[in-house]
């Protein structure tokens, strides 16, 4: 059983020996005076998680790849096209509407009345075609057709088979109550308003996550730096420690000089542990933005098995400087927040809400108008002395179903009405809760739209005045590294002659470390500050050349 671990070791030590021999022999370690080494070679995750070891991670192929495949992002994504759903839905109500009815009968009555007979049979078949229109004014047009037949056996009947056929224009236009296009466009200003705020509110957590993957990255790269500045200390404190057991020996240097060595040792080893620890969680992280798998790799695969899969990034923090004034930043964010555009469509919405429930306390004052030609034929009986009551019949006139339609279409009988109906509800001149309420919310959509303002500006100022500090913090944490860099040769030099103990070395040595982490995390800072001043004036896919889809912020 001990020799599968002792085999292990061996495959492992021999697989790192061939890695660094084809690096050149040269590890991914911090070199003095340059914290940033050659950008190296980096993996992008792709299709089903594999890395791409050829290929390298640059801050443009993360924010891309989060871009295309953040889970938040997508499920995000989905709003406007049920947002533009709604509007569709909501003017359907102004589409045509088409009716068609038939109906036959064919019927035996008992007859309640002596001249009618018995009983009789009749037979009966209707007809009819409309087009109803609501328009944006309020009105409802229709235009209908009817044409039906009634033939029956009853006793004295004028006219059978009788033919009868209508053509109607009918409109209902309200005049005071319900009348505009704004009042019956309100359903759906109330769906673009929430659709274009809904844009707004996806463009915002574009740029959250835009910003997000650009801290995970520069963070990362920091914690990359601060790795490898953790393992080269350790490797140097180990380097010192086999100095002093070899002084020792010969009786140079004391067993607390050892002890020294060995506690600085266990330092760095804790260090370098913590250090790591940090990677990985920061390039879970970066992995979980950009929905490209995470370093376990696939489902049923372990760690370990994955321990290949570490990012590398490409791109060094250069600090371009970025000269920009308050009172522009502030005025690109008030132009450029989607935050701002979605308060002023609730604001908008709240104020046509207003303008809709005042006019509901109107009369309502409604005009109809018709117009109908209708058309009649049929077989005509002809009783003597022209009285049914004779039951003689002297002749006929005989009439078709295509009679009654030219009576219609050559408009042989016009007939037209005009009507005004008003009606006053008492609810509307004693209740006005519906229209006090619309005003509050006006009131509030009104606040909230001058909090916002309010908000983007403290943070405007906020951006602009950590993007300076941290381009001071640049120079400085590069010549305090520079200094420290000069007192630790000459400490060095001190200890080799013995003129000071190890715990000054180990001092300056740590100070040395922690000016290199310094200057990385300056430099970091200013990039993340960068990227925070583009995000809170809203400016971030213009400044970066991002698109998201096809949507157009």
């Amino acid at each position: 059983m001990t020799r599968i671990p002792r085999l292990i070791a061996f495959v492992s030590t021999i697989t790192l020996l061939l890695v660094t021999a084809a690096s050149g022999g040269r590890g991914p370690g911090l070199f003095p005076g340059d914290p940033f080494p050659p950008s190296l070679s980096v993996a992008i995750i792709h299709g089903q998680g594999q890395a791409d070891l050829s290929k390298p991670l640059t801050l443009a192929a993360c924010l891309r790849e989060a871009l295309a495949r953040n889970l938040d992002l997508s499920v995000d994504a989905v709003t406007p096209a049920l947002d533009d759903a709604a509007v569709t839905e909501t003017r359907e109500k102004f589409l045509p509407q088409f009716d068609m009815a038939y109906r036959r009968n064919d019927t035996t009555s008992l007859g309640s009345w002596g001249l009618q007979g018995t009983n009789y049979q009749s037979k009966n078949d209707y007809l009819s075609a409309g087009l109803t229109q609501k328009i944006i004014t309020g009105a409802d047009l229709s235009l209908s057709f009817s044409n039906q037949m009634s033939d029956t056996a009853q006793a004295y009947t004028v006219i059978n088979p009788f033919y009868y056929s209508l053509l109607q224009f009918e409109l209902k236009q309200p005049l005071l109550k319900g009348f505009g296009p704004k009042i019956n466009r309100i359903e759906t200003t109330r769906a673009e308003n929430t659709r274009d705020a809904g844009l707004a509110q996806l463009k915002a957590a574009v740029l959250q996550t835009v910003y997000d993957v650009e801290e995970a990255y520069w963070n990362l790269l920091y914690a990359q730096e601060n790795l490898k500045v953790q393992e080269a200390s350790l490797a140097q404190s180990r380097e010192t420690l086999k100095r002093s057991n070899e002084a020792a020996r010969i009786g140079s240097k004391s067993a607390i000089e050892v002890l020294s060595a060995e506690t600085e040792v266990t330092r760095w080893e804790d260090g370098a542990i913590s250090a790591r620890l940090q990677v990985e969680r920061l390039e879970e992280q970066l992995r979980r933005l950009m929905n490209s798998g995470t370093a376990a790799g696939e489902p049923g695969e372990t760690r370990a098995d994955a321990a290949g899969s570490r990012l590398l990034l490409a791109d060094r923090p250069s600090a371009e400087k970025r000269a920009i004034g308050l009172d522009e930043a502030l005025r690109t964010a008030l132009a450029e927040r989607p935050e701002i555009l979605s308060a002023e469509k609730d604001l908008e919405t709240s104020g046509n809400d207003v303008g809709y429930y005042r006019n509901q306390l109107l009369p309502q004052l409604d005009l109809d108008f018709s117009i109908w030609n209708p058309g009649q034929s049929g077989v005509k009986f002809l009783y003597l002395d022209d009285n049914p009551l004779t039951q003689i019949v002297i002749g006929k006139i005989v009439g078709s179903r295509m009679d009654s339609l030219k009576d219609v279409f050559r408009k042989y009988y016009r007939n037209w009405s005009l009507n005004l109906n008003l009606s006053l509800p008492l609810a509307n001149i004693f209740s006005r809760a519906s229209l006090t309420k619309a005003n509050l919310a006006n009131q509030q959509s009104l606040l909230r739209l001058e909090r916002q303002k309010k908000t983007i500006a403290s943070e405007v100022s906020a951006a602009v005045l950590d993007l300076r500090n941290t381009e001071r913090k640049i120079k400085s944490s590069a010549d305090y590294r520079a200094m420290v860099e000069k007192r630790l040769a000459a400490e060095q030099q001190r200890y080799d002659l013995g003129l000071v103990g190890s715990e000054w070395l180990f001092s300056y040595q740590r100070d040395l470390a922690q000016a290199r982490t310094d200057e990385v995390r300056a430099q970091v800072d200013y990039k993340i500050a960068l990227a925070k001043l583009d995000k809170v004036m809203g400016t971030t896919l213009k400044t970066k050349g991002l698109t998201f889809r096809n949507f157009a912020f």
